[in-house]
């Protein structure tokens, strides 16, 4: 039984934007599509066939994300990017045995992989991520050197790739990105060189607006999805957004004016209206801050939420649509980067990022691949 909502996913909007992505790769550049948080709140059910098509290699941030993606039949290579370090040994060792490439990113990581490759029979194939910068995850760079020389030697490890990740490759000055880049490639001089390796770094902001970042793979997510990185990017990719969310009208009721609506009756009428309700809410990812202030689309007609959203309910105003009928789809979320109530204007609206739009759109949601 399905939920109410309803995202439609566009297979051929993705696989346009991958082919965008793979224009600006020299040959023999990998590329690794980012598939993390439910394929970026797009269903990784749906999307995984057109990743089939054009991806060498998949990257997750957990081991249930990396173990669902055997489970749906995917055989090519998985890069957990979590460190090993924050799974319990029984959880590499199925991991391992599952193909699953971990990052390693200290020392002591190398005795608990050392267990769990024991545990599973088999040597765990690794990738060294190294800070360059962002002071995130990663070892130091300067400590880099020692990790990678333990990983090779070790018989239970199978070095096979090393990767840092970018800070600020959004923004319109690349300085420190550049800067980034020039130590993690002094690191991986230092650290035996890069023969036999995969050496990757750039994110999609990178891929698009760096081709010095691209070595030999890149991690692109966001731009995949069709939604721009950011506005400050040099280069501006015609990319096309893959979701349209929508949600039935399931009551209509005519309210005089002088009424207010939704809890602490935030919005109060100054006219008879015409009001729908539609079963959306800040649980499935829908933010309370759009209360008064986001709209969905009707007929052709952008119609203002009214009162607070609440956690499975929205009110919004159709006096514009007289012959609007119960059952009758509402555009929560449109796939035009123009409207009002696209990914990126609602996360201006909500003084945040597309990304945080998109992946906290939730569990009741019913993900279907369009076209």
């Amino acid at each position: 039984m399905n939920g109410y909502l309803r995202a439609e996913i566009s297979v051929s909007a993705i696989r346009h934007n991958i082919a965008l992505i793979r224009q600006l790769l020299p040959p023999g550049v990998k590329l690794c599509p980012v598939v993390k948080a439910n394929a970026y709140g797009h269903g990784i059910e749906q999307i995984l066939p057109v990743m089939e098509e054009a991806a060498d290699m998949v990257g997750v941030a957990i081991c249930s994300e990396a173990e669902r993606l055997r489970r749906l039949g995917w055989q090519r290579p998985v890069l957990m990017f979590t460190t090993a370090g924050a799974s319990p040994v029984a959880d590499l060792a199925e991991l391992i045995v599952h193909d699953v490439i971990l990052t390693l990113t200290t020392p002591e990581e190398v005795k608990l992989l050392a267990e769990a490759s024991q545990k599973a029979s088999r040597p765990a194939e690794v990738h060294v991520k190294i800070d360059s910068g962002m002071t995130r995850g990663g070892i130091r760079a300067e400590a880099a050197p020692e990790l990678v020389a333990q990983a090779r030697q070790a018989e239970f490890l199978r070095l096979t790739g090393l990767y840092t990740h970018f800070a600020c490759a959004e923004g319109r000055d690349k300085t420190v990105t550049l800067a980034q880049h020039r130590r993690f490639m002094e690191a991986v001089e230092a650290s035996g060189g890069p023969k036999g390796l995969i050496l990757h770094a750039a994110n999609s902001a990178a891929t698009i607006d760096l081709p010095q970042t691209h070595l030999d793979m890149v991690r692109p997510g966001m731009a995949l999805y069709g939604y721009q990185p950011a506005e400050t990017l040099h280069k501006k990719l015609p990319l096309k957004p893959s979701l349209r969310l929508t949600a039935p009208i399931v009551l209509i009721k005519d309210v005089p004016a002088g009424a207010a609506t939704g809890y602490c009756m935030t919005y109060r009428f100054e006219r008879d209206a015409r009001v729908a309700l539609v079963p959306v809410g800040y649980g499935d990812g829908y933010f309370r801050c759009f209360s008064n202030a986001a709209s969905m689309r009707l007929g052709g007609v952008d119609c203002p939420v009214r009162g607070r959203v609440s956690m499975d309910q929205t009110i919004i105003e159709i006096t514009e649509v007289p012959d609007a009928q119960v059952g009758q789809h509402v555009e929560v979320i449109s796939p035009d980067p123009a409207a009002p109530h696209s990914v990126a204007n609602l996360a201006k609206l909500a003084g945040t990022i597309g990304y945080e739009i998109i992946t906290r759109l939730g569990d009741r949601i019913s993900r279907v691949a369009v076209d």
